[in-house]
């Protein structure tokens, strides 16, 4: 079985499925086909070993988020920027309307998935839009933004998970200047990124070097320091996690393992604020 980049979606979900718990993604398990174990163990071996339950953590933070902004009462929106495979909005209990943005063959495939499932009674009703979209093109921001006008009165969660590694600095600027036209005072956008000093890691060469080799991507892997997000004009930061320190906290990897040999990914929780440029 040859893997690709966009097949990653289907490991991450092997991931997810594999710790339905810890990720609280009970419907991971609908993405797994055969022979993605052997993807996850070999990237166990050639990478990181706790690649799998960092992956879930990073999942559970957004799940949680995600319920907390429910439990507000709200009419909620959720944008979700570069949706993948994910499965947020059949997840959580409470009712938002989720707009899934992702390139033509992933959202093809998740349509045509979705609505299988959906037959066979495996998956609960959701109000989910999926549309077929380059999140960096103006003409295809254009689209979404014609899209959200239909939703007044909606409060806004915009997501973007996993999506900046894969993006040069410009293409971060264009889908952020995106996200800060779109949203209004109070309007929250989640997000997660590597930090700065990881692209100094062994551990980082190593994802660096498996994803030219084994996927044969040599696209510009970004990884951004944390003062990108404490200075970004228009936002406030409210919280920021990590992947590690949320496994930690459930006793989930060694105490004595250190950041430097885990790929750790940074979660922040930024709202939207008024500006004089508003």
């Amino acid at each position: 079985m040859a893997i690709s980049l966009p097949d990653t979606a289907f490991v991450i979900a092997c991931y997810r499925a594999n710790h339905e718990e810890m990720s609280c993604d009970p419907y991971a398990r609908l993405w797994v086909k055969p022979g993605l174990q052997k993807w996850v163990d070999d990237f166990a071996e050639k990478v990181s070993e706790y690649n799998e339950i960092l992956h879930c953590m990073r999942n559970r933070f957004f799940y949680r988020e995600l319920n907390s902004q429910l439990s507000n009462g709200d009419k909620l929106l959720c944008l979700n920027l570069g949706a993948g495979f994910s499965m947020y909005p059949f997840n959580l209990k409470g009712e938002m309307v989720t707009i899934e943005a992702d390139f033509e063959d992933v959202v093809a495939h998740k349509t045509e998935a979705i609505a299988a499932f959906r037959e066979k009674g495996e998956l609960p009703l959701r109000n989910v839009s999926y549309i077929n979209a380059d999140i960096t093109s103006p003409k295809d921001q254009n689209r979404l933004k014609e899209i959200l006008s239909k939703y007044p009165g909606y409060r806004k969660v915009i997501m973007i998970e996993g999506v900046f590694f894969f993006l040069n600095h410009e293409q971060i600027d264009i889908v952020i200047d995106f996200c800060r036209e779109i949203m209004s005072p109070q309007d929250v956008l989640l997000t997660v990124s590597f930090e700065e000093r990881t692209a100094s890691t062994e551990v980082f060469h190593r994802l660096t070097s498996y994803f030219e080799n084994e996927l044969h991507s040599e696209g510009i892997y970004t990884t951004l320091p944390h003062r990108f997000y404490e200075n970004l004009e228009g936002f406030q930061q409210i919280r920021t996690d990590s992947t590690l320190a949320l496994a930690r906290q459930l006793s989930l990897v060694p105490e004595d393992l250190e950041e430097d040999e885990v790929l750790n990914e940074y979660c922040y929780v930024l709202e939207r604020t008024q500006t004089l440029a508003d």
